[in-house]
This record gives C-alpha cells, sequence and structure tokens, in this order.
C-alpha cells in the first residue's frame, strides 16, 4: 500500500506511538500500518470477548487490539524472547492495560498445548515455520464462530517462488508455511481468505 493510504489509515494513540517509535528505533518487528489499521477494525467488528496473540514482541499489536475492543476483552500473548517479555509488560503497564493484557513468557507450542480456554479470536504473528505446529490446539482452542488470523504468510513473497529457487536458509520456513496454508485452506471446518495486505494475511473464520 502506498504512503498516501497509509497515511490515511493510520490513528495511533499517544501510548502506541510512543512504541512505535521505540520499535523502529530499536529495529524491533510490529504489524505493518496496513495489517494494523485490519486488525482493528476485525477487532471492533467481531467485540471478541478473548483473544490469543503469538508473537508479542513489546506489546504494540496487543496494545492495539485492547484499545480497539470492549472493556471487558481479555487478551493473552505469548513471547518466547525474555528481554521482549520485560518490555511488554512495561508497555503494557503503561497503558494501564495490565489487567487485560496478559503476557505469558514461552515457546508458542509449549504455551498453547497448555492453555484450556476457548478464545473468539486467534492472532498468530509468531514464527513462520511454526504456524504448523500449532494448527491442531488452534482447533481446539478457537471457538466455533471464531476468527483465525495468521500475519506474513508471504514470507517476503518467498512464499510464491519454487522451492529450488528460495534460499536454503529459508527453504525449512517456506515449506512449513506452504504446509500450514494448504492444510487451512483444505480444512472444511474453516472458510479462509488471503490477502496480500502488508507482508500477506490469511483470515479464517471457524464453522464448525
Amino acid at each position: 500500500m502506498n504512503d498516501y493510504l497509509i497515511g490515511l489509515i493510520t490513528d495511533r494513540s499517544d501510548c502506541l506511538n510512543k512504541i512505535y517509535d521505540e520499535a523502529v528505533k530499536n529495529h524491533i518487528p510490529i504489524v505493518r500500518e496496513d495489517m494494523a489499521s485490519l486488525l482493528k477494525v476485525i477487532v471492533h467488528m467481531m467485540k471478541p470477548g478473548r483473544i490469543l496473540e503469538a508473537g508479542t514482541a513489546i506489546g504494540y499489536s496487543s496494545i492495539l487490539m485492547a484499545e480497539a475492543s470492549s472493556s471487558d476483552c481479555i487478551i493473552d500473548t505469548v513471547e518466547i524472547d525474555p528481554d521482549l517479555v520485560v518490555v511488554a509488560r512495561e508497555n503494557i503497564k503503561r497503558a494501564n492495560l495490565e489487567e487485560r493484557i496478559h503476557v505469558i513468557a514461552g515457546d508458542m507450542q509449549d504455551v498453547f498445548a497448555c492453555l484450556d480456554i476457548k478464545y473468539d479470536m486467534i492472532f498468530l504473528d509468531g514464527a513462520k515455520s511454526r504456524y504448523i505446529d500449532v494448527y491442531d490446539d488452534i482447533l481446539r482452542l478457537l471457538k466455533v464462530g471464531g476468527v483465525l488470523l495468521c500475519d506474513n504468510i508471504s514470507y517476503h513473497g518467498k512464499i510464491y517462488d519454487e522451492p529450488k529457487f528460495v534460499d536454503r536458509k529459508h527453504r525449512t520456513i517456506v515449506a512449513n508455511l506452504r504446509s500450514f496454508l494448504e492444510r487451512l485452506t483444505s480444512d472444511d471446518r474453516f472458510v479462509t481468505s488471503i490477502l496480500e495486505t502488508g507482508d500477506g494475511i490469511a483470515i479464517s473464520t471457524r464453522i464448525k
């Protein structure tokens, strides 16, 4: 999306502006502006009571979703990097959202396997090669009627390349992402659409 359109849809709170600047300064990846806007719209439309996020980073998308949701929405967000966990918790406390956003330190697959809560929405923005590893847990944790959002599924455009043309260091990630997308789009328990917003996003509704 071009800068003009991004400028039209970018509307951050003061808190998010500070976190955004911090992320840019320290080269910490957060959701792109067009993806952030879409995420905000989906949360507003869905009005979820409980959200599960994988890939907290410094809390930008968690806070964005909390701001877009109702005051009783709870967000459980998982982050494996202990340094980022500390920063995320500080940012969430600064936003006065520590009662609503719970940062869980640990590996996405390990944490998902231990959870026993039904979610209205799951947002995957963690390690792309691991999406396939949590597929069964997603089915267990996501309510019928719930929404699954998977960010960065084009993986900088590499997902479109023939496997033999993908750099060796990226082949496993691309292969796992393809396996995940093929399983998701062929699963009759979901209705899925894939958009080229940001670095690609899969949006799925669980129908049964």
